[in-house]
């Protein structure tokens, strides 16, 4: 069985290499500079194909790799398959709790890493506060942080770091190519997956409009669906109802809506008021970076049954009488449902990521500390190898 498991993660990680040629020149490039020779890198990042793939590159470049995932979305296979690598070793699993996974976050920080890659934050959050990490502050080269989620907590909820953290939410290739178009189509992807229903003329309550959010709108408009955008700032609402969207306040949007879905970046999106104007029967599910997007304790305290009516579905019948379906648990659907984003997309973002610990590696310890957005440069560079990728290079079309 075990072998069959590890089978399986290498052939996951072959198939989506055979579609990142991003990642393949990088990976070229890597094996012949070194520019991690000697160095452990830390990562927090959905353990599934295409970080496979990533941690190819990143260890032809030299680095040994503890790596990490998060609740839901970790590929039991591919973990098998990574922990076989040379130089690497994986934690997690698919059904792990959030208190088991910072467990995990804690195995990743206690190989003392020269750099990290973190995925909303939580590597920084345990440096923060425990006592056995602390000494990191003053040894990492640097760090990436991959969401907005992540780029919120560092700026408004964490102590300054002695070392340099760049965000790579904060580029406009993340935000534009990953965020609209490769969340768009995969939290499209796990709700489907999930549920099997049909979006055509269904009411969809979109609680978010930034660029994931609008990503998604677009895609389940594109299915048929009546979507309606919930957001509390006017030049956002503004935004979308300039798209074409219905923009309502929460009262009057939830109470007409057949699925809700979050995507804020933020804690509490779907509240315990909110909750109580979901019609009978209404879905719901989260597409931002935490399942605390949707206040679960306060949902699961007044449910008197909890049925599981599908692989990713459970069925909640609530005190007065109203059945409320939660799909994915509140973890991020595209990953915990699905595949998460398309693996071309995944190409460019860890291009970002790739250049981006490069630079760290080399120059790290002589940056200004803080949050920062990635360098311009890098960005221009992985946008000319995408456009080079998928443009140039293209079949051309019949």
């Amino acid at each position: 069985m075990r072998e069959e498991t590890i089978r399986s993660g290498r052939t996951r990680i072959e198939w989506a290499r055979a579609h990142m040629p991003i990642m393949e020149r990088i990976r070229a490039r890597f094996a012949v500079e070194r520019p991690f020779e000697g160095l452990t890198i830390g990562i927090c990042l959905h353990v599934e194909a295409k970080t496979g793939v990533w941690v190819e590159t990143l260890t032809a470049g030299g680095a040994k790799i503890r790596v990490t995932g998060s609740p839901g979305s970790t590929q039991d296979d591919v973990a098998a398959a990574l922990n076989e690598m040379p130089g690497v070793v994986a934690f997690g699993a698919r059904r792990e709790t959030y208190e088991e996974h910072l467990d995990h976050c804690r195995a990743v920080l206690s190989g003392r890493p020269d750099l990290i890659a973190d995925n909303g934050a939580d590597l920084h959050g345990l440096i923060a506060v425990e006592v056995p990490f602390a000494g990191l502050k003053g040894t990492l080269r640097g760090a990436t942080e991959e969401t907005t989620t992540g780029g919120y907590r560092l700026r408004e909820e964490m102590p300054p770091f002695g070392f340099a953290t760049w965000v790579i939410n904060d580029t406009r290739a993340k935000r534009v190519v990953e965020n609209r178009y490769g969340v768009g189509s995969s939290v499209v992807d796990g709700l489907m997956r999930a549920t099997n229903l049909m979006l055509h003329g269904k009411t969809v309550v979109l609680i978010g409009y930034g660029y994931c959010g609008s990503g998604v709108a677009q895609r389940l408009r594109g299915m048929g669906a009546h979507v309606v955008v919930v957001d509390t700032d006017p030049m956002t609402r503004l935004e979308a109802h300039l798209e074409g969207f219905r923009t309502l306040p929460f009262d009057h949007a939830l109470p007409i809506a057949d699925i809700v879905v979050t995507v804020t970046g933020r804690t509490n999106a779907l509240d315990a008021r909110m909750l109580a104007l979901l019609p009978d029967n209404c879905l719901i599910a989260n597409a931002g970076h935490f399942a605390t997007e949707i206040d679960l304790p306060h949902l699961r305290a007044l449910a008197v049954e909890t049925v599981q009516v599908r692989e990713h579905v459970e069925a909640l019948r609530l005190q007065d009488g109203r059945r409320i379906y939660l799909v994915a648990k509140g973890n991020l659907i595209n990953l915990a449902a699905g595949d998460g984003n398309p693996i071309e997309i995944m190409d460019l973002g860890l291009a970002l990521q790739s250049l981006s610990l490069e630079q760290l590696a080399r120059h790290g310890r002589a940056l200004p500390a803080g949050v920062h957005s990635v360098r311009a440069d890098i960005e221009a560079e992985v946008a000319a190898l995408a456009v080079r990728a998928w443009v140039d290079e293209a079949p051309a079309a019949a």
